[in-house]
């Protein structure tokens, strides 16, 4: 090759590598983000910032085509962007919403709702956010938006458990519990777990298997300075009330909103007893009849505790934690007791969820009277300025018992088989 034609070669192979370099400069920044997501993992997804931590986007057709992105944000947060990933357009951004769930409880980290609308013609698979601090965009976690199928229930009834926390290991009271919910009308418990023991996690598996619960692990305590108390007091080195539980009901509400009729919120240790009817079908097809523009139902809680009269029913001793069905001695209501009611919810019908009452919704709340159903308490600590000899006898979680005890003692004899020496021997001395 003469000298002339290599001039020309390398001359036109630089000319192609500085269209390539300008090219590429040039280009859209969103063009430059690789394409294959950073798919984020785990259930809580902190930002760059350290202070937005993404929980899940919901696709929410309610209000024309929006995707909903539930967060943990600090109160000073003011701009954050989502990111689409369209499959024709490649990434488009959007200025997000910051829709703060207002619960007044006074922590520095709130709940929030990040608003995101749907670009114009963009077929969107993944979705992200990012703050005006962010430097690489190949580096933020993508989340996949799924859209659930309209108006196709797998669950009539799904009761939101928030947290375990403490390692929590009261495992008769969860076999119980969740028998109650079944034979009352729950199709599906979730559960969220930031830490429990050894036995309650083996009940856990045991109905995970039998995909009666869903356990979503929630481990904000490695994140942020939880408490455990609900409501934030002056002194008080915590950065978020009772193990985020705003945050966590109102995930559990949008995780079920087209997967279940209605949703229950409340604790392990509570359970809404119908007085006048058998279950919550028969209760909620009154309660629908009654109150056509109600899409909250309230319940007023009720503390029950157990006594040393209390007897029978000790077929379990033998399994760690507390028997509900000793628990039939009821407080009576005073000045200083508080209402502390729970709720059932038609999730299409509310945006935001707080722990005793919805506060941004569709419709109407009301509160059930007493005479018809309540919220069964079961609790150990006692309220000192109420005396024992005035607690008021009420066997209202007795009347489940000739279905129940069969099918907890059925679970029992699953998960703890090792005791049932030990039943059978208190069983006879009990007949003697």
């Amino acid at each position: 090759m003469s000298c002339s034609l290599k001039q020309k070669f390398i001359a036109c192979n630089l000319l192609v590598l500085i269209f390539i370099f300008l090219l590429y400069v040039l280009q859209p920044q969103d063009s430059k983000i690789r394409h294959v997501p950073n798919i984020a993992i785990g259930p809580i997804i902190p930002l760059e910032d350290n202070k937005t931590f993404i929980i899940s986007p919901y696709f929410d057709p309610r209000e024309s085509n929006l995707i909903r992105i539930l967060a943990i944000v600090h109160h000073t947060v003011r701009n954050l962007f989502c990111l689409f990933y369209c499959k024709q357009n490649g990434y488009v951004h959007v200025m997000a919403e910051i829709d703060i769930v207002k619960d007044n409880l006074g922590f520095p980290y709130e709940t929030a709702n990040l608003l995101c609308p749907s670009p114009p013609d963009c077929d969107y698979i993944y979705i992200s956010v990012y703050t005006n601090h962010t430097k690489n965009l190949n580096q933020i976690p993508m989340f996949e938006i799924s859209k659930d199928p309209i108006g196709s229930f797998s669950a009539n009834f799904t009761v939101c458990i928030s947290a375990f926390y403490g390692k929590f290991n009261n495992a008769l009271q969860v076999i119980q519990t969740i028998e109650m919910y079944k034979l009352l009308g729950a199709s599906k418990v979730t559960i969220y777990n930031t830490s429990c023991g050894d036995h309650v996690d083996k009940v856990l598996r045991y109905y995970i298997q039998e995909d009666v619960v869903e356990v979503i692990p929630w481990p904000i305590d490695t994140f942020l300075k939880t408490s455990k108390k609900w409501k934030y007091v002056d002194g008080l080195d915590s950065e978020i009330g009772y193990y985020g539980q705003v945050a966590s009901l109102n995930d559990c509400m949008y995780r079920n909103m087209f997967k279940s009729e209605y949703v229950l919120q409340n604790d392990i240790d509570e359970i809404i007893i119908p007085l006048k009817y058998w279950d919550w079908p028969a209760l909620m097809r009154n309660l629908e009849k009654r109150y056509p523009a109600t899409s909250v139902f309230r319940f007023t809680s009720q503390i029950f505790l157990s006594s040393e009269k209390a007897s029978g029913f000790g077929l379990w001793d033998h399994v760690p934690g507390d028997n509900i069905l000793q628990h039939f001695y009821r407080e009576p209501r005073n000045n200083l007791t508080t209402m502390s009611p729970k709720m059932i919810i038609n999730p299409r019908k509310v945006n935001h969820t707080s722990i005793h009452s919805v506060i941004k919704a569709i419709g109407y709340s009301t509160d059930v009277s007493r005479q018809e159903a309540i919220l069964f308490h079961c609790k150990n600590k006692r309220n000192n300025a109420i005396l024992e000899r005035d607690w008021i006898e009420d066997d209202i979680i007795l009347r489940y018992t000739r279905y129940l005890v069969p099918n907890v003692d059925e679970i029992v004899q699953k998960l703890f088989p090792t005791a049932l020496t030990q039943i059978q021997d208190n069983i006879r001395k009990k007949k003697v």
